[in-house]
């Protein structure tokens, strides 16, 4: 039975989340209401905030999870693994779950990279990663998050990864994302 009402709940919120990026990329972000998209999934505003706290929320919020997904995996991480290693297993494995529904990723990304009230939004999940990079980079070499090595490779780990995803926009989703995102960081490691 819980089963059962897990599986409604995600065809929902799916539908949802499906049919407003379809609505956003139509009619541009700022043009959609909640109203509207309630219209179109065919739910009530009360199910819509059921499963999103604004229409913001409903774009950024599979971002936010990547980020968190790429913390826990951080956290993970065998204590004894080389700094290289783990960045390469966690930027993998993060950039595998954007290609999980490739479609909505580049729906998702295209809206956020011209969206001006969205890009903000980008940017603070970027922010968090390089954050997040610095921090793990900083415990595996022993240094100060605010040292210059770990500022560095926080910082261009994240501009690796972002530029992946622009180029993997560009492509339209062609070439392999997690491939591409490790090309680029790879050719910034010694």
């Amino acid at each position: 039975m819980d089963n059962l009402r897990e599986r409604k709940k995600a065809l929902t919120r799916d539908s949802i989340e499906s049919r407003a990026l379809d609505l956003f990329l139509e009619r541009g972000y700022d043009r959609v209401r909640i109203d509207d998209i309630c219209a179109d999934a065919l739910v009530s505003q009360r199910t819509f905030f059921r499963y999103y706290t604004s229409k913001e929320d409903l774009v950024l919020g599979r971002l936010r999870a990547h980020l968190m997904e790429a913390e826990r995996l951080f956290d993970t991480r065998p204590a004894g693994e080389p700094i290289g290693a783990s960045l390469r297993t966690v930027i993998t494995r993060v950039a595998q779950d954007y290609v999980t529904e490739p479609d909505r990723e580049l729906a998702r990304l295209r809206l956020v990279t011209t969206t001006p009230a969205l890009e903000a939004g980008l940017l603070n999940v970027f922010a968090g990663f390089e954050r997040l990079l610095r921090t793990f980079a900083a415990g595996r070499l022993d240094l100060s998050p605010d040292a210059r090595r770990a500022r560095l490779l926080g910082a261009a780990t994240v501009c690796a990864f972002r530029v992946g995803l622009e180029l993997w926009i560009a492509e339209e989703g062609a070439p392999d994302l997690p491939a591409l995102v490790m090309t680029n960081v790879d050719e910034l490691m010694p």
